[in-house]
């Protein structure tokens, strides 16, 4: 089956209103990438492995990230291999199709079944039969997290100019927190890619328990030792992985516009340092790369817990402002 059931088996719970139904019929879809999109960012971002980012690839792309498309050998490279890309993941996600596997998107997801998304997950079940003062310590803890989280991005972008974190870090929340009620927002090119990522990376916390506040706190770190020998550690870290390259990427672009496209219109056509651009590269776009990756995976799951566990998103939305909060402190905004 590669759609949701529009209606529920006998006695099952309704969809989860976190989840649009819309937008999980779209992941639940197997498209091929798009050819115009690939190339448009192999042209504009290929430098940086916007193309291999687009296809999935966040391995090799953060490789090209790192390097600047391999001092801009890769990127040439990859002109030649972009078409073989393209036909991989066409042909990979037609063989998944007929397996009745998820999408590539959703390799994290089990079988697809009428019943998707409508039994709620043992580490949900269990986690409702939870005593008061149990869940009261719990959101205890989840707060500290997000405070500290939320208080050490701030004063690390604040005092190494990484200010550009904290604004991704805050449209992830303000993305996290609409849930199933993004609207119009999911009509608009970027926004759209935000808020799917989104919907994966609850789908993914949905069937895989966050963990406790201490691991969360530390879990970027954890998740990238674990991830090349733990299928769990490599699907959450690579989401993350891939929102942070996304913004790092547009901040990049725009750095790159103001410190070396502007001069050309204003001092004439001089040539473009291969240095300058390796400069700017290692010394912004990674700070502003590790600083999403770092803080955003412990607030984006404590978030995505609480807004699968709680019958309204009161107290998230609360959750959210402790982080904004904390950010705007470590910035040196309040206080």
């Amino acid at each position: 089956m590669n759609r949701l059931a529009d209606t529920p088996a006998a006695g099952a719970p309704a969809l989860d209103p976190d989840f649009a139904r819309e937008v999980l019929q779209d992941l639940y879809s197997y498209r091929p990438k798009n050819r115009a999109a690939a190339w448009a960012f192999y042209a504009l971002t290929g430098w940086a492995g916007g193309h291999r980012f687009y296809m999935g690839r966040v391995g090799t792309g953060l490789l090209m990230l790192l390097t600047g498309g391999g001092a801009l050998v890769w990127w040439v490279v990859d002109g030649f291999l972009l078409e073989g890309m393209l036909a991989a993941h066409a042909a990979e996600q037609e063989q998944r199709r007929r397996d009745g596997r998820p999408p590539l998107a959703l390799a994290f997801m089990p079988p697809l079944a009428t019943d998707v998304l409508r039994r709620a997950p043992p580490w949900i079940t269990r986690w409702n039969g939870r005593s008061r003062a149990a869940r009261r310590l719990r959101l205890a803890g989840d707060v500290v997290v997000l405070f500290v989280a939320g208080l050490l991005l701030g004063a690390l972008a604040g005092n190494r100019g990484g200010e550009e974190a904290v604004f991704a870090a805050t449209a992830i929340i303000g993305i996290t927190l609409l849930g199933g009620h993004a609207g119009r927002l999911d009509r608009l090119p970027l926004a759209r890619g935000l808020v799917r990522w989104s919907h994966r990376l609850r789908l993914f916390y949905y069937y895989n328990r966050p963990g406790s506040p201490p691991e969360l706190l530390v879990r970027g770190f954890t998740g990238a030792v674990l991830a090349p020998f733990r299928a769990r550690a490599r699907a959450e870290a690579l989401l993350y992985l891939e929102v942070g390259a996304v913004f790092t990427l547009a901040f990049l672009a725009l750095d790159v516009l103001d410190d070396v496209a502007a001069p050309l219109f204003e001092m004439g056509l001089v040539a473009l340092a291969p240095g300058r651009l390796m400069g700017i590269l290692l010394q912004e776009a990674l700070m502003t790369f590790v600083l999403i990756y770092a803080f955003v995976t412990p607030i984006g799951a404590v978030l995505n817990l609480h807004l699968l566990t709680r019958p309204t998103h009161t107290v998230p939305r609360l959750l959210g402002l402790v982080a904004l909060f904390a950010m705007a402190l470590g910035l040196g905004i309040i206080g």
